[in-house]
């Protein structure tokens, strides 16, 4: 029974913990443009609209669908896939496998 009356007031402590690994990842969902700079000098435009990831490329857009995984958030269509994990992107288009190297481009500190 002792170990019962410890565990129990462990589970707020063990979910809060567990939500705050998870608030990077979550972050991206705010609707806000954000950028992914990749190897090679390429990037892309990147907005989170709930279940839908919307890749801004240079001469189109994707809309990507959320699917359930284990690796962060996965959204993905018949043309591509992308995989955020904190600040680490993996984008794959088809028929274009130079998308290499790729992170959340951090936005410059405002100038005073």
């Amino acid at each position: 029974m002792r170990a019962v009356e410890i565990a129990v007031p462990a589970l707020p402590l063990i979910a809060a913990l567990m939500l705050a690994g998870s608030l990077p990842a979550q972050a991206a969902d705010n609707h806000e443009l954000l950028h992914v700079a990749c190897g090679q000098g390429r990037g892309f435009g990147l907005r989170i609209e709930g279940r839908q990831a919307r890749v801004q490329l240079a001469d189109s857009e994707l809309v990507l669908v959320r699917k359930p995984s284990s690796l962060g958030q996965h959204f993905r269509n018949g043309e591509a896939t992308l995989i955020l994990d904190d600040g680490y992107v993996a984008f794959v288009q088809k028929d274009d496998w130079d998308w290499q190297d790729c992170h959340l481009d951090e936005p410059s500190a405002p100038k005073r």
